[in-house]
């Protein structure tokens, strides 16, 4: 593995108020990282490939400790159905020993992870596999048939590669995902509990309406209120006062860095950015961030650069809109959605809710009134168990968190001042070591302290790009807003 440069362990370990002497033993230790070692078993590309409708090739990686495997899985487009349709399913593995515990991963998405190993299977030392959502990616049947799109279909994906992993792997099994891949993992306990050792959602809301009018009080309560009252204000004045300068540049940088907006237009999907603008800053920034938030009064420029790097309107291009397509006929049918807010912009509006209808990928599903997003709870409430649910404070979508009712052996941990990037060794001490012990007695892994496990962990990682988690496109956001304002 790369060494990674002294400066930046500096600059990282400073943000994280890690004292002068830690950060220099961190740099001693991450300079004597060496080459990759194999964990993988003799033949365990051998007993990958023999499991039934298995295709498995090894792809290199720069992890120390761990192999990678890209494996396809051949499913059903319809589990309920023998003999019809199927498609291949993309999965990444990370392999380290088939004695050690297997973090099973849901993206919600497409598969972004591959060879990079989560927080969980970090702690645990474990393999991972990262399972890609179907009908993402390359997991999508041709062609697709979207009624097939369902919570069930997707939990029996998982429950067969389950299944087929269980014959390979002899450690605990835990399932975890963040946001959407979180809920996934939850939907899949409900319909296979017993799949499983134990299931570590994190941030995955759970909305019960479409829309569910318990975001936009919560999002009220977001953050600092100076400084939520400063978003705001600097959102209005974009509507109010500057749209057409910030077109003009939206549109120059589609020009020079090849953005299409043939599916939403580019009017409308700066229009939407600059609605979803405080959505994303406590989502993806928090409270960190306060002190670069522009006065109204800034330059155009200041205002763009800020609005393009806290809700870019080119997450609304024609190649981000149809990555997000299936989430789109997701949130429509079963999932359902926020009523995320922002009023204090509609006077401002110049777009319908017919701008935005290129998102979708078929007509519009009907919804089931909630009825799959109940039943989910209710399980949850009643019958789950062994769940670790990590939420933060200050992330928009924690206004529709996970209740644990009677839910046994489990708990719901929630990061101070967090946003969506909230982690189990970013808790508080008392919150970390409690989701340690709960983590050891479901794999029998013994965890160390949490605040030093946490810097030893993050080492591996300082030399690789940050991952870009997926991010749904403000146009997206825009039109489940306009059909909240049709329910109301």
């Amino acid at each position: 593995m790369p060494t990674p440069h002294p400066r930046g362990l500096a600059r990282v370990w400073q943000a994280r108020g890690m004292p002068r002497a830690l950060i220099a033993a961190a740099v001693v230790a991450a300079a004597a990282c060496g080459d990759n070692l194999s964990g993988a078993d003799a033949d365990i590309l051998d007993r990958l490939n023999a499991l039934p409708g298995v295709s498995a090739v090894q792809a290199s990686t720069d992890l120390q400790g761990y192999s990678f495997f890209e494996l396809r899985f051949s499913q059903p487009v319809d589990h309920d159905a023998g003999g019809g349709p199927t498609f291949e399913q993309t999965v990444s593995l990370l392999h380290r020993e088939t004695s050690q515990p297997l973090v099973v991963f849901t993206t919600g998405y497409w598969d972004y992870y591959r060879d990079t190993p989560t927080e969980l299977a970090r702690l645990l030392g474990a393999n991972q596999i990262s399972i890609e959502h179907r009908y993402f990616g390359d997991s999508r049947p041709e062609p697709a048939d979207w009624s097939k799109l369902t919570i069930a279909q997707m939990a029996a994906d998982e429950h067969a590669i389950i299944s087929a992993l269980r014959t390979v792997y002899e450690g605990a099994f835990v399932t975890t995902g963040g946001s959407k891949g979180g809920m996934t993992a939850v939907y899949h306990r409900r319909f296979y509990p017993d799949d499983v050792d134990a299931t570590v959602p994190y941030v995955a809301p759970l909305s019960l309406g479409a829309p569910d009018a318990r975001y936009a009080p919560f999002v009220d309560t977001l953050g600092p209120p100076a400084c939520r009252q400063a978003v705001r204000d600097v959102a209005t004045e974009m509507l109010a006062n500057r749209r057409a300068a910030l077109v003009a540049r939206a549109t120059a940088q589609a020009a020079s860095e090849g953005h299409a907006y043939t599916r939403i237009a580019l009017g409308p999907a700066v229009e939407s950015a600059i609605v979803s603008l405080e959505w994303a800053f406590w989502q993806y920034h928090g409270v960190d961030a306060c002190d670069g938030v522009p006065v109204v009064a800034a330059s155009d420029d200041a205002l763009w650069s800020f609005l393009d790097e806290i809700s870019p309107p080119s997450d609304s291009d024609d190649e981000q809109i149809a990555a997000f397509e299936a989430y789109y006929y997701q949130a429509y049918a079963q999932l359902g959605y926020p009523d995320a807010g922002a009023a204090y912009l509609d006077a401002h509006l110049v777009y319908t809710d017919a701008d935005y209808d290129g998102g979708l990928p078929t007509a519009v599903p009907a919804y089931d009134d909630g009825a799959a997003m109940r039943d989910i709870d209710d399980w949850v409430q009643q019958e789950g168990s062994r769940l670790l649910f990590v939420y933060g404070e200050w992330d928009p979508w924690t206004g529709g968190k996970f209740s644990l009712g009677q839910a046994a052996d489990s708990l719901l941990l929630t990061q101070p001042q967090g946003t969506h990037g909230a982690r189990i060794t970013r808790l508080s001490d008392a919150d970390a070591d409690a989701a340690m012990e709960k983590l050891t007695a479901w794999t029998g892994i013994a965890l160390a302290s949490s605040r030093a496990r946490s810097r030893e962990l993050d080492l591996d990682l300082l030399s690789r790009p940050a991952l870009r988690e997926p991010r749904v496109p403000p146009a997206m956001q825009r039109m489940l807003r306009a059909r909240a304002r049709i329910v109301r």
